[in-house]
């Protein structure tokens, strides 16, 4: 077996794409969700109330209450089946094409998906403000293997790296009303091939993987609203719009990033201490983020219960399947955990990707 484990290593991270069957669409392909959004069912434009809204609803930044600080973040998110191909490629020969092929069609029809990000973010309050400022490090990839008698691996990453600067500001003179701008520059490094058994065990491969990486660069904005009321004193209801990537990121020979605009409806309850938050988007309204145009893959919901101490729990919908998590919050260390199901067909219910999500932060609670 050859020495190169850099190619061993490649192809694992490889190992994360999706584009799925011949029958499948690509995912849509947001810029980044965070832990709490996704348990939430991804439901979380007119939410907004931490350091997530950078990405989701930058008007959600007026919300800060004092001082965030975000020093350590690592996140990981895996899709269900990807240590067992993990554990199949580490076990053959990866230099023999015979076992390359076997391993290959024993996952097709099967999506993978690897994504790791380690955000640096710093937030606080003046006045009406709540302002961030943010480093980007986020990484993913996605596998789908086709045709059974000649396999072909479909591999598809993105790797993002740069910075993002959000302001979010309540208006004095209209009670409950906030707006938001963002602005990110960002690098991008980018594959989308398709590779044989052949080329995978080729000794040259890892070669090939670092030729079919394209490079670019763009920065782009963010514009966001949420407005809020209470209502008899015992619901407060928000509502969101946001424009992410309004113009669109355009990475030269890397993937481009399309625009998106998301709607959102949020009622939140205040009782015992403890905070219930039911929340409703409509994700990608004008149809740039997937070739079809399935309307319950955009329909997003879902609900947090915060406890008077250390513990939140959440659970919601995401374009049909059930989505699911927690957050144990010490302060000074949070541990964030949440599962859902990404639907890689042309339409809600066909194609489920199931994806597990975690977190670990180190710093300031926002």
């Amino acid at each position: 077996m050859r020495s190169a484990n850099y190619g061993k290593i490649s192809l694992c991270i490889a190992v994360v794409l999706l584009m799925a069957t011949a029958s499948l669409a690509e995912p849509y392909r947001s810029i980044h969700m965070g832990a709490r959004p996704l348990g939430m069912g991804g439901a979380f434009t007119a939410v907004a109330n931490d350091q997530n809204a950078i990405d989701y609803n930058p008007a959600g930044l007026s919300r800060a209450r004092s001082f965030g600080l975000g020093i350590v973040n690592p996140m990981v998110e895996v899709s269900e089946d990807s240590y067992d191909l993990y554990k199949d490629f580490d076990d053959i020969d990866q230099d023999d094409t015979a076992e390359v092929t076997e391993l290959l069609r024993k996952y097709v029809g099967e999506n993978n998906h690897v994504k790791v990000a380690a955000d640096l973010y710093t937030g606080f309050r003046i006045g009406n403000a709540g302002v961030m400022v943010a480093g980007v490090g986020r990484g993913y990839a996605d596998m789908a293997i086709r045709n059974p008698t000649y396999p072909e691996l479909h591999l598809t990453s993105d790797v993002d790296y740069g910075g993002q600067v959000g302001v979010g500001y309540e208006l004095p003179m209209v009670p409950g009303l906030s707006l938001g701008i963002g602005v990110k520059a960002l690098n991008r490094k980018s594959i989308d091939e398709v590779y044989t058994a052949v080329d995978i065990a080729d000794d040259n491969f890892e070669d090939t993987l670092e030729d079919d990486q394209k490079d670019g660069s763009d920065a782009s904005f963010d514009l966001g609203m949420i407005w809020s009321r209470d209502i008899e004193g015992v619901t407060r209801v928000s509502l969101g719009l946001a424009g992410i990537n309004i113009k669109e990121m355009d990475f030269g020979e890397a993937r481009d990033q399309k625009s998106q605009y998301n709607a959102g409806v949020a009622f939140e309850q205040t009782f015992f201490g403890f905070t219930l938050t039911e929340a409703f988007d409509y994700h990608d309204i004008t149809d740039n983020l997937a070739e079809d145009d399935s309307t319950e893959k955009k329909l997003h919901m879902g609900a947090e219960l915060k406890f008077p101490w250390v513990l939140a729990l959440r659970g919601g919908l995401s374009q049909g399947y059930y989505t699911a998590g927690a957050t144990v919050d010490f302060k000074m260390l949070r541990f964030d955990v949440a599962t859902y199901g990404e639907e890689v067909g042309v339409y809600a219910g066909q194609k489920e990707d199931r994806r597990y999500v975690a977190q670990v932060s180190m710093g300031w609670s926002w």
